[in-house]
């Protein structure tokens, strides 16, 4: 079977001959200390505390990459990814230790997320599983007409129903971006792209309930690789931005504080009928990762660390050494943060933890 994996912006233009591999890592965050931005000042937002105490978490988890993570809170945290032992694929931080429970399931999960800790979906290979409290089942299987194999690369929903997927159907040469959409009953595939992508992340935005998506597309006329920012109203989607690999731009896609952030190259973006520039991140070191709890609360996933904007200037909350890459989005509580890294020099999953002293 193939697989798909949204990987980071820096390597994006590669991202075509990623997808032919069997296992396919999610590089997605890097940083050093930036130039201050001076976007739009949002009300009534402090500034973001910076005193964090950081700790590092190894798993030696052979042929599995995690890849992502989310949690109801930091005694609840599950960390996801595929590989080739189907028992070492779900990860569970209970607040003193990271445990598996050992059973070996047909789940190759590459999303995770949820509710509370009796609520908890993983998105797989055309299999969606869920987490009431007490075990995990797969909840309903999914198949894309003509294409035999698809797979979930992103989930995130505002509410247990009302839910989005994001990700791709693969017929070995022919790759379609796929949404799915849970009702709170049934997961539904509610869109099927005609172009040669996959899709990678899917928001929406609080202010304007518009859903966004990220493509990764492959335009075979004239052999350059691109990422498109869609605008999604339910049937269709709407281009609202591209970005051209051979002319060096890039873009990405999170949430914070429930507002769809967009990083289009250097420069971090709200959108309402337009971009809106909250702030530039200066560094050749950013690999467009962002995270945060408000807008003046945002951590930036370099290339050799972890930087933090704080409504002022950007600096460097932690180090580490470019044999490490960060992938997926962070999961963040009030006082904590927890971040997924796969260090390829000693070919360990790393969970790095910051908590506010």
């Amino acid at each position: 079977m193939k697989r798909f994996s949204f990987i980071s912006s820096s390597l994006a233009k590669n991202f075509f001959l990623f997808l032919t591999s069997t296992l396919i890592l999610t590089l997605f965050f890097s940083t050093q200390s930036c130039k201050s931005p001076t976007g739009p000042k949002q009300d009534n937002l402090q500034p973001g505390r910076r005193d964090y105490t950081w700790t590092v978490d190894t798993l030696n988890i052979p042929y599995t990459v995690l890849e992502s993570i989310w949690g109801s809170s930091p005694t609840d945290v599950w960390a996801v990814g595929p590989g080739g032992d189907k028992d070492k694929t779900l990860y569970h931080y209970t607040g003193q230790q990271w445990v598996n429970d050992g059973i070996s399931r047909p789940l190759d999960p590459c999303a995770v997320f949820g509710f509370s800790q009796n609520d908890v979906w993983f998105g797989a290979s055309n299999t969606i599983w869920h987490y009431d409290g007490n075990s995990i089942s797969d909840f309903q299987n999914y198949t894309i007409p003509n294409y035999p194999w698809a797979g979930i690369q992103n989930m995130w929903g505002n509410s247990p129903g009302n839910i989005y997927a994001a990700g791709f159907a693969d017929s070995s040469n022919i790759f379609r971006g796929v949404i799915q959409q849970f009702d709170g009953k049934n997961w539904k595939t509610v869109y099927v792209s005609n172009k040669n992508e996959g899709f990678g992340r899917i928001y929406q935005d609080a202010l304007n309930n518009n859903v966004y998506v990220l493509s990764a597309r492959n335009n075979e006329n004239n052999n350059t690789d691109s990422l498109i920012i869609y605008q999604f109203d339910g049937k269709n989607v709407k281009e609202i931005y591209s970005s051209d690999f051979l002319a060096g731009h890039s873009s990405n896609l999170s949430v914070i504080a429930s507002r769809v952030y967009f990083v289009l190259d250097n420069g971090v973006y709200l959108y309402n009928n337009g971009f809106i520039l909250q702030f530039n991140v200066d560094n050749q070191n950013f690999d467009q990762g962002i995270g945060g709890r408000n807008g003046y609360d945002v951590f930036l996933c370099m290339r050799d660390g972890i930087a933090h904007y704080n409504g002022t200037d950007v600096q460097y909350l932690y180090h580490f050494h470019k044999g490490i890459h960060m992938s997926g989005a962070p999961a963040i509580f009030d006082k904590e943060v927890f971040f997924l890294a796969y260090d390829f020099v000693n070919n360990l999953n790393l969970i790095i933890r910051g908590k506010l002293n």
